[in-house]
């Protein structure tokens, strides 16, 4: 009776063992050095079967564990379940992007800047991002002319004062994939170039 006991308690202290431990959810940023997007993968490894999107600099993600290098995605969008993309991409910080798209900024480091002007666009464009979700149905949108000239401006962050991809033409059709509370990150379907442009700056009928 005394072993089958001890066994017992052997099998229930293994099963204990072999339950993974829980992890808490938290938010980290998709930060590559050069500010271009990052693959999100099916499986923590680089295959050319594998790629489930590629992610815009500065998305917001929910990571729900960190293991040999890969952090695992809860990518609720579409079929998907989860998705793994390698760590050195992300950051825990709040980012913005300088003139060459490559400064990362955390919350002490905006107290840090001299230039008044250039922490109010970081505080403004980090909050931007804080806001930020992915669109599970991408839908369409039309350029709506911010200037006479009949175009408007899609840029590399969410902010005025971001810098410049390109002009967007009226009537120019996009593909909305993200959205922020002022801004949506879109995709220009002919070339694949991501952006933001400012909800003001478009329309879901041509104008």
């Amino acid at each position: 009776m005394y072993k089958r006991i001890v066994s017992l308690a052997l099998m229930a202290a293994l099963t204990v063992m072999l339950i993974p431990a829980a992890h808490a959810d938290f938010t980290m940023y998709v930060s590559p050095q050069k500010g271009t997007t990052v693959n999100l993968r099916s499986t923590p490894e680089i295959k050319n079967n594998n790629l489930i999107a590629k992610i815009p600099y500065g998305t917001p993600l929910t990571v729900k564990y960190i293991a040999n290098g890969w952090a695992v995605i809860d990518y609720n969008v579409g079929s998907y379940g989860d998705g793994y993309m390698m760590v050195k991409y992300l950051s825990y910080d709040y980012i913005a992007p300088s003139a060459d798209n490559q400064k990362k900024t955390s919350n002490q480091d905006v107290a840090a800047v001299e230039d008044a002007a250039m922490a109010k666009q970081y505080r403004n464009m980090n909050s931007q991002f804080k806001t930020f979700r992915l669109v599970t149905t991408p839908f369409i949108v039309y350029g709506k002319p911010e200037r006479v000239a009949g175009w408007s401006h899609l840029r590399f962050a969410p902010n005025e004062k971001a810098q410049l991809i390109r002009q967007v033409r009226q009537n120019e059709i996009l593909t909305v994939i993200g959205e922020t509370d002022r801004w949506y990150q879109v995709q220009d379907p002919t070339t694949g170039i991501i952006g933001y442009i400012s909800r003001f700056y478009v329309s879901t009928t041509p104008n």
